[in-house]
């Protein structure tokens, strides 16, 4: 594998600049999820519908961006998932209706965000900026009817704090509830690749608290639940052009997201196995991503023979050349983390 000089490219296109954020909506034909009504890749966010519901006798707002009913789906302009329908126990039973929803549980956005990071960007210390109860889960059924994908993302009443996020979600940078009938929510873009096309989402939940920290999502503890229905996501935790640490060095991945800096935030430019297309069958694109946790060997490291992975055939290549290895050594391979990361955008092409 060939080491690539892409740091420029990557900085301007996936990281997002640190010049002043420009007005510069996504083309709608790159838009997948189509109930967003803007995404810039400049600004680096994304504005959705915001619906506004009860948790525990208070008031939440959540997004709604997939579910696993397809004629649900075209109506709400929601991305087609119908493997969230396996994730079990994960799915929380719900009341209400899908624009009012009553959740079981609820999310605590008081907690501080942490994550502290060594002269390298790796990691030292992460706690998650928001927490789910035992009842919570962003996946939710309303009797026997089929399962939304809708996180909550603040709580409470307005005016919301999106410097110190103690009642929004680490990602929200922008909310308006003023006319609840219309509100509307802005959320930092997450960028990566799949099948070799860059592409934007957004994370909204992880089973564990480490991956919340980082991705600026909510700890859900439900999602360790999560037995099927699930597809792989590679993360790299080291290298010198993509990964958690290069984000952390290049990418402001340590502080808190607001109006003034989401065109700076970057991500680990992680790869998502599949992407939405039309008449997603049983293997098809899902939010619920497991995963797979990999680091540039030394040998690679030293001899520069990274690259900037963008494809599972990419990670799987390097792994059988014996480049990179799970973080502990042992073969490449998944891990018992699930991430929720619904799927907004394409930049350039639309993956295959």
């Amino acid at each position: 594998m060939k080491h690539l000089s892409v740091m420029t490219v990557i900085g301007s296109i996936i990281l997002g600049s640190a010049a002043p954020a420009l007005a510069a909506p996504l083309p709608r034909g790159n838009v997948v999820l189509s109930s967003a009504q803007s995404v810039d890749l400049v600004a680096n966010t994304v504005t959705l519908p915001l619906h506004r519901g009860t948790a525990k006798g208070g008031t939440v707002w959540y997004i709604i961006t997939d579910t696993s009913d397809a004629t649900a789906a075209s109506q709400l302009g929601l991305l087609y998932a119908p493997l969230i329908k396996e994730a079990g126990e994960a799915v929380s039973e719900a009341h209400g209706s899908i624009k009012s929803l009553e959740y079981p549980g609820t999310v605590d956005f008081s907690p501080a965000r942490v994550l502290k990071t060594d002269a390298q960007g790796n990691p030292t210390a992460a706690k998650p900026g928001s927490v789910g109860d035992a009842e919570y889960s962003p996946l939710v059924r309303i009797g026997q009817g089929p399962v939304y994908n809708a996180p909550i993302v603040a709580s409470g009443d307005a005016p919301y704090d999106i410097a110190n996020h103690t009642d929004t979600l680490d990602r929200v940078v922008g909310i308006n509830t003023r006319d609840a009938a219309h509100a509307t929510v802005t959320l930092v873009l997450a960028r990566g690749f799949t099948n070799g096309q860059p592409i934007a989402y957004i994370s909204t939940d992880a089973s564990e608290e480490g991956p919340a920290a980082i991705e600026r999502s909510t700890y859900a503890p439900r999602l360790k639940n999560v037995k099927a229905g699930a597809i792989p996501i590679d993360v790299l935790f080291n290298g010198p052009a993509q990964g958690i640490p290069y984000a952390a060095l290049h990418g402001h991945l340590a502080v808190s997201a607001n109006a003034g800096n989401a065109s700076t935030i970057g991500s680990p430019l992680n790869v998502q196995a599949t992407f939405p297309s039309a008449g997603n069958g049983a293997s098809g694109y899902t939010p619920l991503w497991g995963v797979n946790p990999a680091i540039w060997a030394k040998d690679a490291l030293a001899a520069h023979k990274t690259a900037v992975l963008r494809s599972q055939a990419d990670f799987s290549s390097a792994a059988t050349a014996g480049l990179i290895t799970a973080p502990d050594g042992k073969p490449f391979g998944p891990a018992p983390i699930v991430v929720n990361c619904p799927v907004v955008a394409f930049v350039d092409k639309r993956p295959a």
